[in-house]
C-alpha cells in the first residue's frame, strides 16, 4: 500500500508539473497590486477609490451592522440633538434613533455600531493612497494625491474624535489581528488632525475662481484649513483656529449664495455652489443598481410620512411620497426661528414650511381652477390624515426634504445630489466663534454679519458675542450635523438637552379627527411623556458628552478602554 501511495503521489505530482505552464494564466479584469501602486495614474485611480469609499460611507451606514437607513455624516449627530424630534409612524418606530436623542443608548446601538464602522472604513481607503504612495511621491500627482487623502482621513477621524473621543489614531492599514488601544486624549486626537492638515496644505491646490464648480467637489487647501480650524476650536485652541479659518476668508474663494437662493442648498440645483468648501459629489445614471448605488433610503427616512398625509402632489409639485418622517422640527427650534428670524425671513421659508403653506400654497390632485382660498380649507382631500403625524409640532423640514428636482432616475429610486462636509456659512460662523473667543478686530463681527443679513431675518445682529454667535449657529446649522457638536464644545449641552426625549407630541388636523368642516391642525400632548415614563432620558453629564464604543469592538478588541457611564 505504501509503494502505491508514494508511486501515485509521484503522478499527480508529474502531472501537475506538466500543466503548470498552461494553467498559469493571467486573470483578466483584475489588478495586480504588486504592481498597482506606481504611475500618476494608478495613484489618481487610488484616490478616487477613497473619494467613492468617503460618499458610501459618510452616506449611508454598513449594511451589515445597521442597515442602509441613515446618514453617518447627519443621522448620529442629529438624533443626539434638540433642533429634530425622532419620530417615524409612531412611538415604537425610530428606536435606534430615539435611543441616541433620548440618552437612553448603550453600547448595542446599531447606528451607533455602523457610523463608528464607517469612519474606519473611510481610514482604510485613504490609508490605501498614503501607504503606498506617501513616501514614493516623487511627482507633483502623487503629493497632491496624498494630501488628499490625508485631509479626507483627517474628516473621518475628527468625527471620531468628535464622537468617541479617543478612538484609535490608525494612521496606516493594520493586519487583520491587529488590536489598536484608545488614543492618548481627545486633545491628542484633535491636534493630529490639524497637524495632517498642515503637512497636506503644500500640496494641495485651491479652487480658480468662487464659482469654479469642480473645486468645489475636491479636497482643496481651503477645505484643509477650514478642517484644521474646527479641530483646533473643538480643542478651544481659539488663536489657532482663528488664524486657518481667516485663510479661507481671505481667499475670496467662497460667498454665501442670496438669500432668495437658500432653499436650493442640499438639491440638485444647488449642488457645487459658491458656498461649497467641500462636496461629495455623487453622479447617478439609469442602469445602475438600485442598492449599489450611495444613499439608497436616507431621503425617505428624513421625508414627511407621506401615508398619514393627504400629500400635494399636483401639477408642479415639489414633494417626492413615500417619506418615512423620522426628522420633524423641534419646537424648540420652530419657537427660536420664529422669534429671530419671523415668517418672512429666507431662512424660514428655505428650512421649515408652516401648515398653512403646506395646506394652501403647494398644488394639490383635488385642486380644480380658479379654487378660493375658502374651497381650500374645507377641502377633505389634502391635509393630515386622522392617524396624525407624530413627533411632530405643525412645521415641516423643507432643508433636506427629497424633492422632485432631486428625484433625476427614471424609477425615482434615489437623488441625484451632493452630500456638502463644509459650508462657507460653518466657517463664517466658526471664525466668528473664535473672534469672540479671543479678540476681534472687527472681522469677526462682519464674518457673524454676513451670514444674519443673509438669512433675511427681523434680528440684526450688530455686536459680536457668544449669545449671537450660538443663536445663529443654532439656526443657520439645522440638520447640518452640528448642534450636539456646538453644545458640547459651549459647555452647553447639560442645560440644552437635559429635557431630550421628554416630549413627543401628535400633531393632528381637526378635519380628519374630529370631523369640524375646515382645516385646523392642533397638537395633542397627551401621550407625548411616553418615553421619559418607561426609561431614564435627558443628557447625563459626565457620560453622554461622547458615544459609546460599540459592543463588537469592545469584544474583538481588548485594548479598546470603553468610556465612562457605559
Amino acid at each position: 500500500m505504501k509503494k502505491i501511495f508514494i508511486a501515485l503521489i509521484a503522478v499527480a505530482s508529474l502531472l501537475f508539473t506538466g500543466c503548470e505552464k498552461r494553467l498559469d494564466i493571467p486573470r483578466k479584469g483584475v489588478i495586480d497590486l504588486t504592481t498597482f501602486y506606481q504611475t500618476d495614474a494608478d495613484a489618481e485611480s487610488a484616490l478616487v477609490a477613497a473619494y467613492y469609499t468617503a460618499g458610501r460611507f459618510f452616506s449611508n451606514t454598513m449594511w451589515t451592522t445597521a442597515g442602509w437607513n441613515d446618514c453617518p455624516f447627519l443621522s448620529m449627530w442629529e438624533y443626539a440633538s434638540d433642533e429634530i424630534y425622532v419620530a417615524g409612524s409612531d412611538k415604537t418606530d425610530g428606536q435606534s434613533g430615539n435611543e441616541i436623542q433620548a440618552f437612553r443608548m448603550d453600547y448595542n446601538n446599531s447606528l451607533i455600531a455602523g457610523t463608528y464602522e464607517c469612519y474606519y472604513m473611510i481610514i482604510k481607503a485613504c490609508n490605501d493612497v498614503i501607504d503606498n504612495f506617501a513616501e514614493a511621491a516623487d511627482t507633483q500627482v502623487k503629493k497632491r494625491c496624498v494630501a488628499e487623502a490625508r485631509v479626507l482621513r483627517a474628516q473621518a477621524q475628527l468625527l471620531l474624535a468628535l464622537a468617541w473621543g479617543t478612538a484609535p489614531i490608525v494612521e496606516n492599514n493594520l493586519a487583520g489581528d491587529a488590536k489598536p488601544a484608545n488614543a492618548e486624549s481627545q486633545e491628542a486626537v484633535l491636534q493630529w488632525v490639524a497637524d495632517e492638515c498642515d503637512k497636506a496644505i503644500p500640496d494641495l491646490t485651491s479652487k480658480t475662481s468662487v464659482n469654479d464648480k469642480k473645486g468645489a467637489v475636491k479636497i482643496t487647501k481651503e477645505f484643509a484649513y477650514a478642517l484644521k480650524g474646527k479641530a483646533l476650536i473643538s480643542k478651544h485652541d481659539y488663536a489657532g483656529a482663528k488664524t486657518a479659518l481667516k485663510q479661507v476668508i481671505d481667499s475670496k474663494l467662497y460667498a454665501l449664495v442670496p438669500g432668495e437662493q437658500m432653499a436650493s442648498l442640499n438639491h440638485n440645483s444647488g449642488r457645487a455652489t459658491s458656498e461649497a468648501v467641500f462636496e461629495l459629489n455623487f453622479q447617478f445614471f439609469d442602469g445602475m443598481n438600485a442598492y449599489g448605488r450611495t444613499q439608497p433610503n436616507f431621503r425617505w427616512l428624513w421625508s414627511w410620512r407621506s401615508d398619514h398625509m393627504n400629500c400635494p402632489t399636483g401639477d408642479g409639485s415639489e414633494l417626492v411620497v413615500g417619506g418615512w418622517g423620522w426628522v420633524n422640527p423641534s419646537q424648540k427650534f420652530v419657537d427660536k426661528i420664529i422669534a429671530y428670524d419671523g415668517l418672512d425671513s429666507y431662512r424660514r421659508k428655505a428650512w421649515i414650511k408652516t401648515y398653512d403653506e403646506v395646506l394652501y400654497e403647494m398644488p394639490y390632485s383635488s385642486d380644480k381652477e380658479g379654487m378660493t382660498l375658502e374651497e381650500k380649507m374645507k377641502d377633505k382631500n389634502r391635509g393630515v390624515m386622522d392617524s396624525g403625524l407624530y413627533g411632530h409640532v405643525g412645521y415641516f423640514m423643507w432643508k433636506r426634504l427629497f424633492r422632485s428636482e432631486d428625484r433625476v432616475m427614471a424609477d425615482g429610486n434615489v437623488a441625484n445630489w451632493n452630500l456638502t462636509l463644509m459650508r462657507y456659512a460653518e466657517v463664517l460662523l466658526l471664525y466668528a466663534e473664535a473672534c469672540a473667543k479671543t479678540n476681534d478686530d472687527g472681522s469677526g463681527l462682519k464674518a457673524l454679519q454676513e451670514v444674519n443679513e443673509r438669512a433675511g431675518g427681523k434680528t440684526k445682529v450688530t455686536a459680536l458675542t457668544m449669545d449671537a454667535v450660538k443663536t445663529e449657529k443654532f439656526l443657520e446649522g439645522w440638520l447640518d450635523g452640528t448642534r450636539f457638536q456646538d453644545l458640547i464644545r459651549w459647555g452647553d449641552a447639560a442645560t440644552e438637552l437635559a429635557n431630550n426625549g421628554k416630549y413627543y407630541p401628535t400633531f393632528y388636523d381637526a378635519m380628519s379627527k374630529k370631523g369640524e368642516s375646515e382645516h385646523r391642525g392642533y397638537i395633542d400632548e397627551s401621550d407625548a411623556d411616553w418615553c421619559a415614563k418607561l426609561y431614564s432620558v435627558g443628557f447625563k453629564s459626565g457620560k453622554n458628552e461622547l458615544f459609546p464604543f460599540p459592543f463588537n469592538e469592545m469584544q474583538l478588541n481588548p485594548n479598546l478602554s470603553q468610556n465612562p457611564g457605559y
